[in-house]
């Protein structure tokens, strides 16, 4: 049971912050936002971003960048840095060395569903569904390392800010969701 939470937390739980009070001019700009809409955008992460909504673009790019850390076993974090605020590349950096240390990495690529984005409190939230069923976690000989039990469909609910001009991603939750 205990390999089976350390395996879901290290390869499909990105990163739970709690998120920041941040300021007035953070909600400024979230506040004058677009309305939210959909994307309905069945893709995988490997396929170029372009939406025309610069928050949606934000999340698949941080999608695509986690993609491309799990694929290399953790050891490229590069990419991570210009899509996630500072304290989120901490904690991502954290399970890339989890994934660097027990020689784990992701053989397939996550496909994000359907995204969409709401104004919040706190700025504006990024939901989308992916799928993780051709992302299998293998160790060093190949052999998946998740339980046949473990969910396939997963619900992002992912802070969006604007910081220097950008949108970037500064966390937020993941739970199994049958989306």
């Amino acid at each position: 049971m205990r390999m089976r939470n350390l395996a879901v937390t290290a390869t499909l739980t990105p990163v739970l912050l709690l998120p920041g009070c941040g300021n007035e001019a953070d909600s400024n700009v979230a506040a004058a936002a677009p309305p939210a809409h959909k994307a309905a955008r069945t893709t995988t992460t490997d396929e170029a971003v372009g939406t025309d909504d610069p928050v949606l673009n934000a999340y698949y790019s941080y999608r695509v960048a986690l993609d491309v850390m799990m694929r290399s076993g953790g050891g490229k974090t590069k990419q991570l840095e210009p899509v996630m605020t500072p304290a989120m590349f901490q904690a991502i950096s954290a399970q890339a060395k989890y994934f660097r240390t027990h020689k784990l990495r992701n053989t397939g690529n996550t496909k994000v569903l359907w995204a969409k984005r709401t104004l919040a409190a706190n700025g504006v939230i990024v939901s989308a569904c992916y799928d993780t069923s051709s992302a299998r976690t293998v160790n060093v000989r190949g052999r998946g390392v998740l339980p046949n039990t473990t969910p396939t469909r997963w619900l992002d609910q992912m802070r969006v800010l604007n910081q220097q001009s950008r949108w970037i991603v500064d966390g937020g939750t993941t739970t199994p969701n049958a989306c």
